[in-house]
């Protein structure tokens, strides 16, 4: 038996698929097929059933998942021995919301490669939503992320800081709040989102919702800065974090407009599995990130 056995075996048991498990792990697919089935000759029983398309963990396989589990966090523990950062090794995965990888957590992230430039360090930009599904399928160790609020089974949250959000128009929209009253002007103008599973987005329409607006015009984006520029080029209305869009409120490129009530807050989040070991070097790189 051999540790990069038993990772992968462990990869396959989460995410549930030999081909997503050789995506993750980066070999062919015949080489997972290989691990698992000498894992199984040397425990003398099948550790998966095989049911078409789709597979299941069977009891020999659950039972040895939990050994594994503690096996690799040792072993994770045995390779983050160090007593010089320049020395230290290691990898990783970290997943973080693409506002925050440009505009709040560059400098902190240059800094860490500075002093750990031996570490591997991956960076996973994607939306909070499929964030959190990587990092409960045991794909990252961590994630960064900012939206409202959260508490999720299994995870354990820390608080970093609370960003504020504003309403944006280009400089010839007229209207001078998104509230009720502005309801008929607004309704003619066209919205700019981010993607659907976005929790930007998700607040965006439940707020234009509870404000009785329902749009009829709107634009799509995956990047924020596909948004920032149709806004500054007049095409419509978006709500998106201040740091984002401060060079452009300053330049004067684009108006913010007033929201209905109290400001609008998000907070970065730093999120992780509450039986994901916390090594050393894990340890660190999340002191970096506090204090950025």
């Amino acid at each position: 038996m051999e540790i990069r056995q038993f990772q992968t075996f462990k990869k396959v048991a989460e995410l549930k698929s030999f081909s997503k498990a050789a995506e993750a792990l980066y070999y062919g697919k015949s080489t997972v097929s290989e691990h698992i089935q000498s894992l199984e000759r040397e425990v003398g029983s099948p550790l998966f059933d095989r049911l078409g398309k789709t597979i299941s963990v069977t009891a020999t396989g659950r039972e040895l998942y939990r050994y594994v589990v503690e096996l690799l966090n040792t072993y994770d523990m045995i390779r983050n021995i160090s007593v010089d950062k320049i020395d230290v090794r290691g990898e990783l995965n970290i997943g973080v919301s693409e506002s925050l990888v440009i505009y709040r957590l560059n400098s902190a992230l240059s800094q860490f490669k500075q002093g750990y430039p031996n570490v591997n360090l991956k960076l996973i930009s994607d939306n909070c939503h499929k964030l959190r599904e990587r990092l409960y399928a045991g794909e990252l160790d961590l994630i960064i992320t900012l939206e409202p609020q959260c508490n999720f089974e299994d995870l354990i949250t820390h608080r970093i800081s609370e960003e504020e959000l504003v309403f944006i128009s280009g400089k010839e929209f007229n209207i001078r709040s998104i509230s009720r009253e502005s309801k008929d002007e607004l309704e003619k103008e066209c919205f700019i989102f981010t993607e659907r599973e976005c929790s930007l987005r998700k607040f965006f329409q439940n707020y234009l919702y509870n404000m009785d607006i329902s749009p009829t015009r709107t634009l799509e984006f995956s990047s924020i800065e596909a948004v920032k520029q149709c806004v500054v080029g007049n095409l419509g209305v978006s709500l998106l974090p201040r740091f984002c869009v401060e060079d452009l409120i300053e330049a004067k490129k684009v108006r913010v407009i007033e929201g209905s009530g109290d400001k609008v807050k998000f907070l970065t989040q730093v999120s992780h599995h509450k039986n994901k070991w916390i090594s050393p070097l894990l340890s660190e790189f999340m002191k970096y990130i506090e204090i950025s």
